[in-house]
């Protein structure tokens, strides 16, 4: 039981649990109003319960798109919103009764300015544009959340949006049936930035719209990052996430005849970025792309093409701020299907320098073999050999030839999703044999 100076909240300020603890039980906005009063308690607990929010009347406006339920400032400084352990994770749960596009509030949380802010083992629900909304807010740690059923795409919105915000931590968050995207970053200033262990389940549900306009699904990553600007961040790391489905209604067409729904988007000049250890399958236009970055590596994830025969591996593609593009590494990944045909392998939009594509391990479990070349390149040194890999939570034996030279594929990590999390057997099943 937490030991530190902390406020408890209950759903309409009542305790759940009367006789376990002495301390006030608050309501959240009463909640907010005595932590910015107080200079020892900074941890507010929320019991078991849900919590039906309403917009406040501050300042804070989710990058425009409306008010918050709890608006956090630079005098929310070393924050922490938090479930209550003894009641567990996801118990605690802030809706915003967003139920269409014209309904409910904006999102749980804006924050703007503040720094280390910490939510941790909430569960967020029925928003319209985002659980967690923040800006300039350095050092955030958004972890153990599950966040789902936001109703509303536009373009700077998703389950955790951040905002030129430098150190950020998004790790083991469970985030499934938004309309946008499902961990997002935008704009300079994110480096030393790490999204890790996170499930992201059918994202970018709201409907493409051919053309794209960047307020729909079919222009849109379960997990996205945007650098438009200076391209200047460094050490941005995305590591050891599971993505299942992305713009399930066009069943991955996107906005582009076969682009641009995906599971980890770099945009728009993002560069510097590690890409590692993720699990990418279901339904989805591609498993990657890279915009116009330079320096951004992709090594030992598993890329599952799905059946349909038009998935790409990845998108590669250049972009306004015509950098070089030099540095790119797409090495060592897993890349599977259940096809009759062999996917469309790595597509090219005219880049001055492809990347390096190189000891990577191809295998259809439904016909030819998967396409290892395309318009940016061809794998230098591919191998075709079955991965032996199984279960929804897959699985690869250490007797798997990927773990042998030259693919030398690093093993999953797993452990996806707050403690204890099980990934549900929903959706679109993986290509491998999955029936464990």
């Amino acid at each position: 039981m937490p030991t530190t100076p902390a406020f408890y909240v209950a759903p309409n300020g009542k305790d759940t649990n009367p006789g376990t603890r002495d301390e006030p039980f608050l309501t959240l906005p009463r909640a907010q109003s005595a932590m910015r009063g107080s200079s020892s308690i900074k941890t507010t607990f929320l019991r078991a319960g849900t919590y039906a929010l309403a917009a406040s009347s501050s300042t804070g406006t989710c990058g425009g798109n409306g008010s918050a339920a709890l608006d956090l400032g630079s005098s929310d400084d070393d924050e922490t919103w938090s479930y209550y352990p003894p009641d567990g994770y996801a118990s605690a749960i802030l809706d915003g009764g967003s139920t269409t596009a014209s309904t409910g509030v904006a999102c749980a949380f804006n924050a703007s300015g503040a720094s280390h802010l910490t939510f941790t083992g909430l569960q967020i629900q029925h928003f319209r544009y985002a659980g967690i909304y923040a800006s300039g807010a350095a050092n955030l740690t958004a972890s153990d959340n599950t966040i789902h059923d936001l109703t509303v795409a536009v373009y700077n919105v998703g389950g955790i949006a951040l905002h030129g915000c430098s150190a950020a931590t998004v790790n083991n968050n469970y985030i499934h049936d938004v309309a946008y995207i499902g961990v997002g970053a935008w704009g300079a200033g994110m480096s030393d930035t790490t999204v890790s262990s996170n499930v992201v389940l059918s994202s970018c549900g709201a409907a493409a719209q051919p053309g794209g306009n960047d307020m729909d699904g079919g222009d849109c990553g379960a997990i996205y990052l945007w650098d438009g600007q200076t391209h200047a961040s460094t050490n941005v790391v995305v590591t050891n996430n599971y993505v299942r489905d992305v713009n399930v209604s066009s069943n991955g067409a996107g906005d582009y005849s076969g682009c641009c729904a995906t599971g980890l988007y770099l945009d728009d000049g993002m560069s510097n970025v590690t890409v590692s250890g993720n699990v990418v399958t279901g339904i989805k236009s591609q498993c990657f792309v890279i915009h116009g970055g330079n320096d951004d590596a992709f090594r030992n994830n598993l890329c599952d093409l799905d059946t349909s025969m038009d998935q790409r591996i990845m998108t590669y593609q250049w972009d306004s701020l015509k950098l070089p593009m030099s540095g790119n590494v797409i090495e060592d990944n897993i890349i599977v299907s259940g096809s009759a045909a062999g996917g469309s392998g790595y597509s090219d939009d005219g880049t001055p320098t492809p990347p390096t594509i190189k000891n990577n391990a191809y295998y259809n479990y439904g016909g030819t073999k998967v396409t290892s070349s395309g318009g940016n390149g061809s794998d230098a040194n591919p191998t075709y050999a079955n991965p032996d890999i199984s279960c929804w939570d897959p699985t690869i034996p250490t007797t798997s030839p990927v773990y042998a030279a030259p693919v030398d594929f690093v093993k999953l990590t797993g452990g996806w999703g707050p403690p204890g999390f099980v990934l549900p057997h929903t959706g679109t099943p993986p290509s491998w044999p999955h029936g464990c």
